[in-house]
């Protein structure tokens, strides 16, 4: 690291003053002394957006425009009243390049890598790696599908779920987006080592503490690396794809573990956005889409400039949950190398945002926020007292299940955040992750080695009750552990 970018003491530690349909339904629950409604379930996998386009080409958010305090670490004055006003701030070097080596020797190993034939010393060979995957991986998984069995393709005949339902996440993501190809190495983002180097970093849980204030939820894990590769000559240029990730996540967090230059996939964000968005949302802490909330974000994409994080290896972007992103526009040779982490404060939750496969003809049923699935029995043959019906969720999150409190919007967004109100005290807390709390695999086990894992489907009847008339009850677990 070169003196530019060395770090200094805390800026403030402390700062002493002051494309979706409505999803509302009639039923209500009181929650915080209020009627609220309950919102109809959503695929945990869905984002939100919309189906226009971006109108604007991203502007470079480069070293020479960042803000005082963004090579120290805490809260400038400048950084405070930036973030409330575009709900971002950039932090350069927050963690040493050297911290990331060893999981880049790993990332060089890995079935993706060695698939495609991608040399280190030759970047020749890292241009469209996609043409050697494989239509469909099972790379690094254990063999615990539905407690014991391989996990299937999609169009494999099982007992759970009709052929060609999905399985879910994977340890390896393989896409092939429009102009470039992308592998999301979320079995990474389990690892123990993996998280203590990137979202459990001190240096991250300090600044993680001075935007929302503790107790802040230690991480357990984060998305992994996610890395875009470069084009050929032959590849459609790449476009914005902007979206929000409709999650409980309050603070997105990116990390470079490469450097990336300009033009080279670089996360890109518009600025302002959560700030649209989060009035239009039917409750404060969980995203529930209303109708407002699709005019918000064709509003965001017309009228805001996105901006392109350029950086280096340790270099960080902090966002709110609700900040429109994507990937960003690649014109180069670079592999982007990042982090996507989610972070949030310790709060009491209530159900796991679980989903159902189809099966007998019947549709995908999701768990509400209530805790209950509700199958309506009129689709061809399936019977909604069948228990075997695979169960999975969106295990790449590290918070995974929905905030307890159900009140509306604030009228200031920020009102319950610290933003350098308060000294870092280091107030994080060590909650059990949410695989544990239900007695479900994570991490590699038996052959599987790092890298690896995940949480496979499970049975419906082993995480929810039935009570007739096709409504499972699901039992949450999500705070006996503060009682301990």
């Amino acid at each position: 690291m070169d003196a530019g970018r060395m770090w200094g003491e805390s800026v403030l530690s402390c700062v002493c003053s002051a494309p979706e349909e409505s999803v509302m339904t009639d039923a209500t629950v009181r929650a915080n002394d209020s009627e609220v409604p309950i919102p109809a379930p959503k695929d945990p996998e869905m984002a939100f957006g919309t189906a226009t386009a971006a109108s604007h080409e991203p502007r470079l958010l480069t070293p020479d425009t960042d803000l005082p305090g963004a090579n120290q670490r805490g809260l400038s004055r400048a950084e405070i009243d930036h973030f409330r006003e575009f709900g971002y701030v950039v932090k350069r070097g927050l963690i040493p390049p050297a911290t990331f080596d060893p999981f880049l020797d790993m990332w060089w190993r890995q079935p993706p890598v060695q698939a495609a034939g991608l040399r280190p010393t030759d970047p020749g060979t890292w241009a469209v790696p996609g043409r050697s995957w494989p239509e469909e991986n099972r790379w690094s998984l254990a063999q615990n599908w539905m407690g014991h069995g391989i996990w299937p393709s999609p169009d494999d005949a099982r007992t759970g779920a009709d052929p060609g339902e999905r399985v879910g996440r994977l340890p390896h993501k393989l896409t092939r987006d429009v102009g470039n190809d992308v592998w999301r190495w979320h079995g990474l983002g389990h690892d123990p080592e993996f998280v203590d180097a990137t979202s459990a970093h001190p240096n991250l849980m300090h600044m993680a503490e001075a935007l929302m204030g503790g107790p802040i939820k230690r991480p357990r894990r984060n998305r992994g690396i996610y890395s875009i590769f470069p084009r050929n000559d032959e590849s459609p240029v790449t476009n914005l794809g902007p979206h929000m990730d409709q999650s409980m996540t309050e603070l997105m967090v990116v990390t470079y573990v490469t450097d990336v230059e300009p033009r080279s996939g670089g996360f890109t964000i518009f600025p302002g956005s959560p700030q649209k968005l989060y009035p239009t949302s039917g409750q404060a802490l969980n995203w529930v889409a209303t109708d407002g909330s699709s005019d918000a974000m064709d509003d965001i994409k017309a009228n805001i400039q996105p901006v392109e994080f350029v950086g280096r290896a340790g270099d960080v972007i902090f966002c709110h949950g609700l900040m429109v992103h994507s990937a960003g526009l690649h014109e180069t040779g670079a592999v982007r190398r990042a982090v996507i982490q989610d972070l949030n404060r310790v709060r009491e939750r209530s159900h796991m945002r679980w989903t159902t496969a189809g099966k007998h003809g019947g549709p995908r049923v999701s768990c509400s926020m209530d805790g209950f699935f509700r199958f309506d029995g009129e689709a061809g043959d399936d019977d909604p007292a069948d228990g075997l019906r695979e169960v999975t969720n969106q295990w790449i999150m590290d918070s995974n299940e929905f905030v307890l409190a159900r009140h509306p919007p604030l009228e200031d967004m920020f009102a319950e955040w610290n933003l350098g109100q308060r000294d870092v005290t280091g107030h994080v807390v060590a909650e059990p992750p949410w695989w544990e709390k239900y007695g479900l695999p994570m991490l590699p086990s038996g052959t599987v080695e790092r890298g690896g894992g995940g949480v496979p489907a499970v049975s419906l009847s082993s995480i929810a009750s039935y009570e007739g008339d096709g409504v499972w009850r699901v039992a949450s677990q999500a705070n006996g552990w503060m009682d301990a």
